[in-house]
């Protein structure tokens, strides 16, 4: 739906669709249409190694998508696969090099690492859980993250360091709500639940 694409404020997706055709070509079509109309492009480049051929195949496909993105969410697991780093500094450093203003790097229990184009970073702590299954951890913080960002209605360009960090501490927060319920979509919280989150 091109007209979708052409209108929405964010286009979020997951390198999934990039293991095999048609949702391959499908995926950066609908992300070159989607930044084309002034959307923010959002990527999470998620590994599962059964869906790829080799690991050479599946690098090279989840990079070359990384030019068209401005917000960037790896795992801490994955950020070597990615971009050859284990230092999540280096790691967000090398990703803005593809032209990302922001880079999402999130380490489970620890919290967050959010880094921004102009080399300014931040390590955002997480909150207390109970875990009891963490399917739909990340996505579930993108969402939260992702809600905030088109919340505020500014460009991403205008955030500073501490307002950033506010968005990111809202996704840490969905996340810890997430991680609490067996599954992913039925585990996401409502707004009074992350707040409360949050206040606590």
């Amino acid at each position: 739906d091109r007209g979708l694409l052409e209108s929405c404020k964010i286009f979020h997706f997951g390198s999934l669709s990039l293991t095999d055709e048609p949702s391959k070509t499908a995926t950066k079509e609908a992300v070159k249409i989607a930044k084309a109309a002034g959307a923010v492009i959002s990527y999470d480049p998620n590994y599962r190694a059964s869906l790829w051929d080799s690991q050479e195949e599946a690098c090279k496909w989840m990079r070359s998508i990384l030019e068209y993105a401005d917000i960037v969410k790896v795992s801490e697991e994955e950020i070597e696969l990615l971009t050859g780093y284990t230092d999540v500094r280096k790691a967000a450093e090398s990703i803005t090099e593809y032209g990302a203003k922001i880079v999402l790097i999130t380490l489970g229990e620890k919290g967050s690492f959010v880094y921004l184009q102009d080399q300014q970073e931040a390590y955002v702590s997480g909150y207390s859980s109970k875990v009891v299954d963490t399917t739909g951890a990340g996505d579930s913080f993108m969402g939260g993250f992702l809600y905030k960002i088109c919340e505020s209605g500014k460009r991403i360009e205008e955030y500073s360091l501490q307002e950033m960090i506010e968005c990111v501490r809202f996704g840490n927060a969905v996340a810890s709500l997430c991680v609490e319920r067996e599954g992913a979509i039925p585990a996401m919280p409502v707004m009074e639940e992350v707040i409360k989150r949050i206040n606590s």
